[in-house]
């Protein structure tokens, strides 16, 4: 399979027009038209429709988006292994959510390189269905998430609990009752139960899935946000305090990775870093 076809079928898939795909990819849109052609002839069917004007997946088009992923990246993973040399001897990829990529595995990447230069790293950040799916494929080696993976070829380590505190902009007269400027961040499916039973269905002024956006917000507006306490500890009380009254809400944090893993001492390594840099 030529890897140029998938690309373009993913960037014309990603853009939803043929001229803003061949625009990104340097092609001339006749170009990117004929990529596709090729790769409907070789697959034997239409993966693109359109609908008033509109360019939308066929099923076989929805279907191939997840194969054609996978395989870029374990061509890449591929490349990457063969340049191996003496001097960099592992190729280790590392994945996780946006969220936890701010919380610490920024530091975990630079401790890594310090204790193995010999490894080149990969980092991804991704939907925790992605990071699953990676995992499966073998294209990821480890993956760090909020919730356990529910499959019997990863297994997930619970490595660390983190308390969430409810803080504000110490300008705000919000108390845990009165909280109408919340920014909502996105910390998972078990968090959002624990809030919805200690505030009910309260609106939110923003929602996001990046804990240093909602940081920097409350920062400068009259709002609050559950954050981890790790995080937002330099902030007080100057310029963030804690809603009175608000609970801490815990979460937890697994490494996960497959059970077949070849990389074991490396990604043995990496989950004992986590361990200490949270403990």
């Amino acid at each position: 399979m030529d890897t140029d076809l998938l690309k373009t079928f993913l960037e014309v898939h990603r853009t939803g027009h043929f001229g803003r795909a061949a625009e990104n990819l340097f092609l001339t849109q006749a170009a990117v038209s004929a990529r596709i052609k090729q790769l409907e002839g070789n697959l034997g069917g239409p993966l693109f429709s359109r609908y008033r004007n509109n360019l939308q997946l066929t099923e076989s088009g929805q279907r191939l988006v997840p194969h054609a992923q996978a395989m870029l990246i374990a061509w890449d993973r591929a490349r990457q292994e063969v340049s191996l040399t003496d001097l960099n001897t592992t190729a280790l990829s590392i994945g996780a959510t946006n969220n936890l990529w701010d919380l610490f595995l920024q530091d975990l990447v630079q401790d890594s390189y310090r204790l193995r230069p010999d490894i080149i790293l990969r980092a991804e950040a991704h939907t925790p269905e992605i990071l699953l799916r990676r995992m499966m494929d073998r294209s990821l080696d480890i993956a760090f998430l909020y919730d356990s993976a529910k499959h019997s070829d990863i297994n997930s380590q619970l490595i660390s609990e983190i308390d969430l505190v409810l803080v504000k902009n110490r300008q705000n007269s919000s108390s845990a009752e009165q909280l109408f400027q919340l920014v909502h961040v996105d910390w998972g499916t078990s968090f959002n139960i624990k809030f919805a039973h200690h505030f009910g269905n309260l609106p939110a002024i923003l929602h996001t899935s990046i804990a240093r956006l909602a940081l920097n917000f409350i920062k400068h507006q009259d709002a609050c946000a559950y954050l981890p306490r790790k995080m937002v500890e330099q902030h007080m009380p100057d310029t963030l305090v804690l809603v009175d009254d608000a609970p801490v809400l815990s979460r937890s944090i697994f490494a996960s990775y497959h059970v077949n893993q070849s990389h074991e001492l490396d990604v043995d390594q990496i989950v004992a870093l986590a361990i200490h840099q949270l403990g």
